[in-house]
């Protein structure tokens, strides 16, 4: 295995059919055979959704290798969650992938999207210069989709990290890890090791992707920015359902998201994945991982970080 792609979605209607077609068209046949897909799903156990993954992936993505999971149990979201309802969890279901990774190559796609030409190319272009390569996204509404191309959408929302690049500018183009947001990006799998995951304090309110970009970066990995490697994610149907639940709690002066950066750029903070002191990091989970095919049980913390509540009362 070369390359393991991680699809996130808590959605009942994630649009699968969009990003497989898109990726059909992106991964030659031949190159399938060394590429698993792991789609880390909230409703991954109700049997009627496993067989409509099973026959999406068999009749449109044809010679991948695939897992389909739930998000590893934690505290946060899922059927071993503390808190009343689900919570926005980003950094639980993206190290959930990383859990399951068999390749030394990982990238990364959010659901709703279309992965436009060039995506797959750039990907292979991170594993020849061994470096994070961030993809740019833009946001759409009503999008007309058929065979994993877009053939019209309205109102266009693009992503602002271009408008700090010339136009002509279309190579990869060297940033830092704190452009690490959005939903699409692809590293050595061992970056994402060295930073023991994505830091899953972030859970309940956001902010694990810069974050752990920055890490990254600290632990001596290079950024490129790639505006040729492209996503289009529909901004209309992220309304649609059930939405999880976000808080930003205020701390003294600030709020928590902001203390964990400011955590990150001045007192070194690696803090990382939780495993009810099991594991001693992300590595160490993965390799057991790997070897049983079981995600870790976490039933830590039972108190939020930010202000002592306990979870159970959330």
């Amino acid at each position: 295995m070369k390359y393991s792609i991680v699809y996130l979605t808590n959605r009942i209607e994630p649009l699968l059919h969009w990003t497989l077609d898109s990726l059909a068209k992106e991964i030659p046949l031949e190159e399938r055979g060394e590429v698993q897909f792991i789609m880390v799903d909230k409703f991954a156990e109700d049997q009627g959704r496993q067989a409509w993954v099973k026959l999406q992936l068999e009749k449109i993505l044809n010679g991948c290798n695939y897992v389909h999971t739930t998000v590893k149990p934690n505290v946060w979201c899922g059927t071993h969650r503390l808190t009343s309802e689900d919570y926005f969890a980003a950094a639980n279901y993206r190290n959930t992938g990383i859990l399951l990774a068999q390749a030394p190559m990982i990238a990364f796609l959010d659901d709703l999207s279309v992965v436009c030409p060039g995506w797959w190319d750039h990907v292979k272009r991170s594993e020849a210069d061994q470096a994070v390569y961030l993809g740019t996204y833009d946001k759409h509404r009503d999008m007309y989709v058929e065979q994993g191309q877009l053939l019209y959408s309205s109102h266009v929302d693009p992503d602002t990290r271009r408008s700090k690049l010339s136009q002509e500018n279309t190579d990869p183009f060297p940033c830092s890890g704190s452009w690490m947001y959005g939903c699409s990006f692809a590293c050595p799998t061992e970056a994402l090791l060295d930073a023991n995951g994505f830091d899953e304090d972030c859970d309940s309110m956001g902010s694990e992707d810069y974050i752990t970009g920055m890490v990254m970066e600290r632990k001596g990995w290079q950024f490129k920015f790639c505006p040729q490697m492209k996503t289009i994610e529909s901004d209309l149907h992220h309304g649609f359902g059930d939405v999880a639940k976000r808080i930003i709690k205020p701390m003294g002066e600030t709020d928590a998201s902001h203390i964990i950066l400011n955590s990150v750029i001045y007192d070194g903070r690696s803090k990382s994945a939780f495993y009810a002191n099991k594991y001693s990091d992300i590595r160490e989970a993965r390799n057991e991982v790997l070897r049983t095919g079981q995600l870790p049980e976490c039933g830590i913390p039972q108190h939020d970080w930010r202000d002592g509540q306990a979870l159970e009362d959330m």
